[in-house]
């Protein structure tokens, strides 16, 4: 079970976490990670892969990270989990803009980010890898942002 972190003023931020597996860069590979999941009640909701000459990094965010993880253990794969910011982006064409404004006022700093599937009832979100989550999730918030959590995924 998931232990969620409060911040100094006594509020718990929303936020989910990414696992980023470490694969060998071959035909076949990502097929084969991704098939850990099938026939499971474990969704894909974002998935990005950073490629190298031999290995890639394949991260995920998952509709239930707890049970993601298991499957990853029993299938002997090698995982970290990080934090990450998630937001619904706002009306506009301009949203993307809007959220990395507010994160850079409060000289939060951004990794990456990629694009989130949540529901057909919510705004199109990213995922936000950044040097401060508890920091960027206040930030976003008082700019009246927003945020998913990890229970609104499921």
């Amino acid at each position: 079970m998931r232990e969620m972190q409060r911040t100094d003023r006594g509020r718990d931020p929303p936020g989910v976490r990414q696992v980023s597996v470490f694969v060998e860069n071959g035909v076949g590979v990502l097929a084969t990670l991704v098939g850990v999941f099938e026939d499971t009640d474990v969704h894909t909701l974002a998935l990005t892969v950073v490629q190298g000459y031999d290995c890639a990094i394949v991260r995920f965010v998952f509709n239930d990270t707890d049970m993601a993880t298991r499957l990853l253990r029993e299938a002997d794969y090698r995982f970290s989990i990080c934090e990450l910011v998630a937001v619904e982006m706002p009306s506009g064409g301009d949203g993307l803009a809007k959220i990395g404004k507010a994160l850079l006022s409060a000289e939060v700093d951004i990794h990456y980010c990629y694009g989130l599937i949540t529901s057909p009832q919510r705004k199109a979100a990213i995922v936000i890898h950044v040097d401060n989550p508890s920091l960027a999730s206040t930030v976003l918030e008082e700019t009246r942002f927003n945020l998913i959590g990890e229970s609104d995924l499921r």
